[in-house]
Formats: C-alpha cells, structure tokens, sequence
C-alpha cells in the first residue's frame, strides 16, 4: 500500500506536487502554532496539534498526551456546545479526525509509522473498541440501506467514515483483532463489511447523481470524511473507487465554477451571508488541491483536503484552471432527493450509538429532479427543475433551502438569485425551468418555513429600469430580470435572522408573492454595449394568461412555458421537461448514463479518462 501511495504522488507532475506539498506545509505549521488550550478544550484543538507534530516531528510527547486527551470523551467538548447530551453524541461526528491521526502515526502506518507513542496509540484503540463493541451492528451496512441517511447526508458521511475507521483499527489491533461485536460479528468481518459498503456505495453514488446536498456548503465536511477511505482503506477495490468518486466530484464542480465560486442551483443554502456568498463547500478544499479558492484557512473541515495524498487527475486539474478553455456549455444532471424524511431511520436504538434516529430514506433510482447549468467564461446560471409536488415527497434535504440564479465572474460576490422571505430555512419554495441563459421560476404554494418572493442584486452591479424590466451590468456579462405580474419595489439588505450581518446587496420584492420571474444573461462579447441588450430584451415576445407564461429569447433562439397553476409540466420549445433522462450527467467535460457506475471525463482539449465503479 505504500508504495501505491508513493506512485500516486510522484506520477502527478513536480510542480504540481511540489505546491500541494508547500501548501500543506504551511497549513500544519499554522496547527503546530495553536496548541489546544483548557479553555477551548475541544477535540479538533487536541487532533489538529497531533497531526501537525506528528508530521513535523516536533513536541512529540506533547502531541501524544493530545491524542490521550482527546480519546476521553468526558474531557473534551464540540465546538461551542455546552449541552451534555448534544456533546456527548456530537464527539463521535468528529472521531475520523482523531482516527486520521491514528491512521498516519500508529506503529502500524504505512505512511510514517511509530511516531505516535504507545500509551496514545492505546487510548485511540480502548475507546474506539468501549464506543463500537457493543453498539455497532453489522446490519446497518446491509445493501438495502445503501441509500438510508442517518440524520443529514453529511452527518451521515462523517458518522460513517468514523465507524469505517474504528472497524479498521480495531480489526489489526492485536488486543482487539480476535474480538467479536455484541452482535456476534467478528472484528474483521465488521471491517470487510465496511469496506464492501464504501465499494458499493461510491459506484451508487458515481453512477446516480453525486449528492443530495448539491453544491452546499455542507460538502465540505462529506468530502472530509471521504478522505480517510481514499488514504487508509486497505482493500484495493474500495481505496481506488473512492479516489475516482472524488475525481468525480471535484469535476463536476470544476465545470461549475469561476475563480473557485461555484454557479448553478445549490440545495441547503441558507438565507444571508451564505446565499449572498458563502461556501460552496469547495472554495476552501480546493486551496490545497488545486491552488484556487480560500488560502489557508485551517477549518478542520479542509484539514483532511490539506493532509491527503490522493491528488486530483491532471484532467480534473485542467477542467478547474482553465475556465476560458471550457467556453460555453450547458451541464445537465439527474440529482437524488427524491424520497422521504423520516422520525425513525430503523438503526437499533443505543445512547452510546447514535444520538439521532430521524433522517431520510432516498429513492435510489431518484428522479423527479434535475439539475441545469449554463456556463461560460463569464456567468454560471443554473436551477434545479423540479416537479411541483407535495412537501413529503423530497428529503428535507433536497428541498431545503434551494438556491436558484447566476454567479458573475470578476467580482467575488456578485450575483442575482430569487429567493422566498425566510429567517433561516424554507423547504420546497420553488419550481423553476431553464434553457442556456434563460430562466423562469416561480414560488410553489406547497412550500413551508417561507413568504413572499424576491430577487436579490450584488450592490456591485450598475442597475437600469426600463419596460417592466431590471437591467444590471457585470464584469463580463448583462443581466435582464422581470417580475411578469404586480408591482415591484425595493428593499435594504436587512437581515431577518439577527446573527446575520447587512448584506452587500439590494433586494426587488415581488408584491405579488406567486408571480413568475424571468432572468435572461448574456455576454457582453455577444453585444455591441448594453444599450443593444436591453433593446433585444425589451423586443422579446412574452405573453401572460390563464396562468401560462411564455417567453422566448430571440439571442438564445429558446421559448420557455411555465403553467403557474401547476397543471403541466413546463415546457421548453413546446417539448415538457424530462426530468428524468437516460444520462447522470451530459456535459462537454462530464458523461455518464445513469446508473452504470461508468463516467467520463475531459478536459477541454479532448483528452479524456473513463472511471468504471464495475471493476474489481
């Protein structure tokens, strides 16, 4: 396995390798730098300082009594949580890090072995062994729960991954190896279990759609948890399937983003400062992978993106650093959500197990929900089109907090987006349609936790009125936006939630709260200035009655329908929306037809890799 870790570093190009490596230097010299203290006293404190000592060989000895520390769970806290019970269960979502350690430093590591001390390497396996021998059960890793999440979808993914470990730990300990589960289980059948998982669950998730939680900020912490597998996992089958998934997903948000700001619809972006711009969930990671984005920040949900040796393929790389390359194309994909949330997600019951039980049980063959993007050099527009159904029908987690507009290059905030009036979370607030540059979304009667519609301007962006139309001018594109029924007016950027801070833009409220809205882009290259774009607007044909609009774009040669009473499925150039096609994802740089567990990637001067989750 060293050897195999050794090849995939040195086979990336030296320059490339060399700033990942000069990258991550700096990072753990930063975690060196802030040993935990009593008054924080929280786990992320005492593992971050391990692993940087570890690595950097210094205050070893100290960096052992971290990890001692950190494996008593009456010592330490989460975050700011001061509650007994949230800590309690919140510990074990943060575990993968403390194994990650464990992992790199034990006697047995494959990578720098013996730099943790025995007594630390001991307390790491004791507790690990007090927390899972009796509470984890082989049955949750039975394939019908393949697609059964425990909590939130990251929740899940760092539950998980910190299960994934103990089960490795634990299955070559030699105080414990020999051990059975309370349920009978042997230590190194719970840890084949989990690895026969991740190979099944990285080709489901390859094949059908990546994640729930769509280029949210949450992503972050999912990836985090993947990279354990990827570096550690001693079965060949599921290390090498879970490096392709992560190819695929860092491809599939390179296509999507401009000077690492992600475009396109996002799921569980929260109203304020993370719609206006917050993380995508890759604008941290993608510092220490690719160069771009965030710089050294020392979040411990970018630490394991920091500390990997799984490195991106050079065909990845291109896709993210050469955004002009790309040009101009349209990214559709079949997303899950589809499913439903649930009080009781069927595990065993168990305090020392797990603290929640709700979560959601998805349907693996998804549908119902596809995600469209229209990227060029100079904007990423993008919805997630969606049947208008029922609430019950989507995970919350699908539904929550769905983000829908443009993101404009050259500015770090600049966008406009529509959104309902809501403190913190609206769950299935709107239905939308789109072809290239052109949108209309409309607010949906079914949704909950929100009021009234509106559209959202980056204070950066010159605005122009004329003809029932908002006109706003960008680094390098034009924007039209128009609220087809009522009157309009203008409102501050006044946080409804109190801990949010003014935001950088100006809101159009829609008196009319159920009223369509359109959001027309383009390029400035495509116009003589941006007088000639608003005359093209304005002599756009739309026609509004019995509650059908219509429009078409004369520039995209493009007619959008949508029947805002819901009795049809919306059409674009008279053909309804399929929402579920025969492809995952068809794009120029990312295919692949849904559910075959085989994708391609290009970059934008054709080279291409086909990543196949069949093979063993």
């Amino acid at each position: 396995m060293l050897a195999l870790a050794a090849w995939m570093i040195t086979s990336l190009p030296v320059s490339a390798r060399d700033d990942a490596d000069g990258r991550r230097e700096v990072l753990l010299k930063k975690l060196l730098a802030s040993p935990p203290s009593e008054k924080n006293n929280v786990v992320f404190d005492y593992t971050d300082f391990a692993l940087a000592a570890y690595w950097l060989k210094q205050q070893m000895p100290a960096a052992d009594q971290a990890m001692i520390t950190a494996s008593r769970r009456d010592a330490v806290r989460w975050r700011g949580m001061e509650d007994a019970r949230t800590t309690k269960h919140s510990y074990y979502k943060q575990l993968y890090l403390l194994e990650r350690v464990y992992f790199l430093f034990n006697s047995r590591s494959e990578y720098f072995p013996g730099r943790m001390g025995p007594a630390a390497e001991h307390a790491v396996a004791e507790m690990l062994w007090r927390w899972v021998s009796t509470a984890l059960r082989k049955e949750v890793l039975s394939p019908e729960r393949d697609w059964h999440l425990w909590g939130t979808e990251n929740h899940h993914a760092i539950m998980w991954s910190s299960l994934w470990g103990a089960a490795q730990i634990i299955a070559e300990d030699p105080d414990y190896r020999d051990k059975c589960y309370a349920d009978g289980t042997p230590a190194t059948q719970m840890a084949q279990a989990f690895d026969d998982f991740y190979k099944r669950f990285t080709r489901e998730r390859a094949g059908k759609g990546l994640l729930v939680e769509c280029a949210s900020g949450y992503n972050k912490w999912t990836l985090n948890s993947w990279y354990n597998i990827a570096d550690f996992s001693r079965d060949p089958v599921a290390r090498r399937r879970m490096r392709m998934l992560l190819d695929v997903y860092w491809a599939d948000w390179a296509i999507e983003q401009i000077d690492a700001v992600r475009g396109g619809s996002r799921h569980r972006c929260y109203p304020g400062s993370d719609s206006t711009g917050g993380s995508d969930g890759g604008d941290g990671p993608s510092w220490y992978l690719f160069g771009i984005g965030k710089p050294e920040i020392t979040n411990p949900a970018v630490v394991c993106a920091g500390t990997t040796f799984y490195r991106p393929s050079p065909l990845v790389a291109d896709l993210v650093l050469d955004v002009k390359g790309r040009g101009t194309y349209a990214y559709v994909a079949r997303r899950p959500g589809f499913g439903a949330a649930v009080e009781e997600i069927g595990y065993a019951r168990d305090e020392e197990f797990l603290g929640e039980t709700s979560g959601s049980i998805l349907n693996p063959e998804g549908g119902n929900l596809l995600r469209y993007t229209w990227c060029t050099p100079d904007f990423i527009m993008g919805t997630s089109m969606v049947s208008a159904l029922p609430l019950d029908d989507w995970t919350r987690i699908s539904s929550q907090n769905r983000w829908e507009g443009v993101i404009f290059g050259g500015h770090k905030t600049a966008r406009i987006f529509i959104q309902p009036v809501s403190k913190k979370s609206f769950y299935n607030g709107i239905w939308s349609v789109q072809d290239k540059g052109v949108m209309i979304v409309q607010r949906l009667t079914t949704g909950t936790g929100c009021s009234g519609q509106r559209i959202w301007f980056d204070g950066s962006l010159p605005r122009h009125e004329a003809g029932g139309w908002v006109f706003a001018e960008a680094p390098g594109a034009y924007a039209a936006v128009r609220v087809v029924e009522g009157k309009t007016d203008w409102q501050p950027d006044v946080p409804l939630n109190k801990k949010e801070k003014p935001g950088p833009g100006i809101w159009l409220n829609c008196q009319s709260e159920f009223s369509p809205v359109i959001l027309e882009v383009a390029r400035k290259s495509d116009y003589p200035d941006f007088a000639a774009f608003q005359k093209a607007i304005l002599a756009n044909p739309m026609s509004w009655e019995n509650h059908r609009l219509d429009y078409r774009s004369g520039f995209y040669q493009t007619a959008l329908t949508l029947f805002a009473d819901y009795s049809k499925v919306p059409e674009v150039n008279g053909v309804p929306v399929n929402y579920s096609p025969r492809s995952a994802y068809d794009s120029p740089f990312l295919q692949g037809d849904f559910g075959t567990g085989i994708v391609t990637i290009r970059d934008a001067v054709g080279k291409a890799m086909v990543l196949d989750f069949t093979k063993e």
